[in-house]
């Protein structure tokens, strides 16, 4: 049993301006100093159970699916490496988890303030813990022998140190980007311009549903701009760029899940050069996932959301409010 990710990749975040760091954007982050690539502690241990035949205890989120059938982070990484096997693997950094910070312009009801700068404002956290969390520690990476690197957010559009660094990565024509972003941000003349010098640009929308279920779930965005930047992504799309639709299944959208994939099919099933459109799922964590027997407190947080914000979450998901009375 290997995961490649634990010799090859490496996550990295920050919280409160300190460093973090993990193989993987799904194992628990480890707060350092410095990175050590090659000979970080924990790092090291997990590759160590993993050269032992060993589940690190740190993936269980891979190890959990796996034990059901389902498909994995480890499984799939594996496939992009096209390698299986631990004969003679060795450490080579060639693939980035890279966290821009916490600057993001929407408020997503499955989402808080850890992962976003407008949560936190509508949250009146003290204004000193309000500062936007800025990732600019690929400054002390060695990227010469890069090849991928997945930009997570936050808004990783609205990040200027995404930009810096992005410009910055050398063998450009080699390497695969890949953005989860909100699709509220069109990029402009000068990033299409970086774009076109990488291999591959995976875009990944989220967007979990449309009309005012979208509104609602990803607060304060409006399914309307929405719809026009996603075309606009594809007519504008270069001939390196291909798209992704993802949708995390909460216990709000799961009864909906079919409008979506209507209007996918019906708009947004290719880009402009019939590169077909995955569309993909993810499951809620936390208070909103579908398997979360504590139906009343789901009730009681989308009940004081919708004080905050004027919104109404028992009229615009009637059917799941009836699933979460039953």
């Amino acid at each position: 049993m290997i995961c490649v990710d634990a010799f090859k990749n490496l996550n990295i975040a920050t919280k409160q301006g300190e460093l973090y760091i993990s193989p993987c954007c799904i194992t628990p982050l480890k707060k350092v100093s410095e990175i050590k690539f090659f000979d970080d502690p924990y790092l090291s241990q997990i590759r160590t159970d993993f050269r032992e035949n060993q589940w690190p205890r740190e993936c269980e989120l891979c190890r959990r699916p796996e034990s059901q059938g389902q498909v994995s982070r480890r499984i799939n990484s594996n496939k992009w490496y096209d390698h299986n096997s631990i004969d003679d693997i060795n450490e080579d950094l060639i693939r980035i988890d890279y966290w821009v910070g916490d600057i993001c312009n929407l408020a997503c009801v499955m989402c808080g303030p850890e992962n976003s700068s407008l949560w936190k404002q509508e949250l009146k956290i003290p204004i000193e813990q309000r500062r936007v969390n800025r990732n600019t520690f690929w400054k002390e990476l060695d990227l010469d022998n890069l090849q991928y690197v997945h930009f997570h957010g936050g808004e990783p559009l609205l990040s200027k140190d995404h930009d810096e660094f992005l410009r910055a990565i050398p063998n450009k024509s080699r390497v695969h980007i890949y953005y989860n972003t909100n699709a509220t941000i069109r990029a402009d003349q000068s990033l299409l311009d970086v774009w076109n010098e990488f291999k591959l640009v995976q875009i990944d929308f989220s967007v979990d549903d449309i009309n005012k279920r979208f509104n609602y779930i990803r607060f304060p965005a409006q399914w309307s701009e929405i719809q026009d930047n996603l075309l606009w992504y594809k007519e504008h799309s270069l001939g390196n760029c291909i798209f992704d639709i993802m949708t995390v299944v909460s216990v709000l959208n799961q009864p909906y899940l079919s409008d979506l994939s209507n209007w996918i099919r019906a708009n947004f099933s290719t880009n402009r050069f019939n590169d077909p459109v995955e569309h993909r799922y993810q499951p809620a964590y936390g208070l909103l996932a579908t398997d979360n027997p504590k139906k009343s407190e789901i009730v009681d947080y989308l009940t004081a959301l919708d004080r905050r914000r004027g919104t109404d979450w028992k009229k615009t998901f009637p059917v799941s409010y009836e699933n979460l009375r039953s």
